[in-house]
């Protein structure tokens, strides 16, 4: 596999500081439409425009479209990983996205199928892999919590996990009417 790096040029570093700027309190719910200017991460499929199974010339062409880099990497011709750091513009319909606390993960997606090591310059980090859905998170710890750095997608198992339902606000019932004394 051979990574490549896209970036969208001048939109990048714009893209950057819109990203930087937005306040992560808006980010959707389970179950919530993505908001406008978000861009799907779909496990198993692909990073906004960018999927799974493309070739190098139908990525190199949505370049200019992207408003974060993707990290592409290629087997015989065609994507089969696709990694991002950036935050805010790629979310997951769970509203999962780079720069976040991890314990979102958890909540959305269960325990990983598998926990890789990705420690760098004296930095504890995992890969928390879900290989039935295809999609990992790069998780940093530091100072008692996490921070997800990264999301990649690749080509899942297709095995079912378990996931969680939305948890769905119940209204209060209503005392019933006192008749009498």
């Amino acid at each position: 596999m051979t990574p490549r790096r896209l970036q969208g040029g001048r939109r990048t570093a714009r893209a950057w500081a819109v990203c930087a700027a937005l306040p992560l309190l808006l980010l959707p719910t389970a179950g919530a439409a993505q908001p406008s200017g978000v861009w799907p991460i779909v496990p198993g499929e692909g990073i906004g425009p960018v999927k799974i199974g493309m070739t190098l010339q139908q990525v190199r062409s949505l370049s200019t479209r992207l408003p974060c880099e993707i990290a592409v990497a290629y087997s015989d011709g065609r994507a089969s990983r696709l990694e991002t750091n950036c935050g805010v513009a790629y979310q997951t319909p769970e509203g999962i996205t780079v720069g976040l606390d991890g314990s979102r993960i958890w909540w959305a997606h269960g325990e990983p199928d598998q926990t890789v090591p990705s420690n760098f310059a004296g930095t504890r980090a995992d890969w928390l892999l879900y290989r039935g859905a295809g999609i990992g998170f790069r998780l940093i710890y530091a100072e008692g919590g996490t921070l997800i750095q990264a999301i990649a997608i690749f080509k899942g198992t297709g095995v079912p996990a378990v996931r969680r339902p939305p948890v769905v606000p119940v209204a209060p019932p209503i005392p019933l009417p006192v008749l009498g004394d």
